[in-house]
């Protein structure tokens, strides 16, 4: 019998939007990826879940876990780019379109030296 031992890798950064800190948490498991974005209350009030394209699909298939709809953001992510189940939690409490853009280039340069 083989044992597989779990394997956890936590990533954390903060970035400044104008004068406000914004707290990233990457949780990369075995083919799956947890990502927190919110501000200084911690809070998990939204998740999103998404998976990559099966077959000849193109896009990948998303669904709310907690709170009431999948924010666009949550479902393009990068499940299609990194072939990977990601679980995405965004907490921020405004629907700025500057502060989604800025998350959004953060996060894809913080994964991108995650992989």
């Amino acid at each position: 019998m083989t044992t597989v031992e779990p394997e956890f890798k936590i990533y954390q950064e903060t970035h400044m939007f104008m004068t406000e800190p914004i707290h990233f948490q990457v949780t990369v498991m075995r083919q799956s990826v947890f990502i927190w974005v919110g501000k200084e209350d911690g809070k998990l009030g939204d998740l999103s879940m998404a998976v990559p394209p099966f077959a000849s699909h193109t896009v990948a298939s998303s669904t709310s876990l907690l709170g009431k709809s999948v924010s666009e953001e949550s479902k393009n992510l990068a499940p299609k780019r990194y072939k990977q189940q990601f679980y995405v939690s965004f907490n921020l409490n405004q629907s700025d379109d500057m502060l989604f853009v800025f998350v959004e280039k953060k996060l894809m340069e913080i994964l991108k030296t995650i992989f």
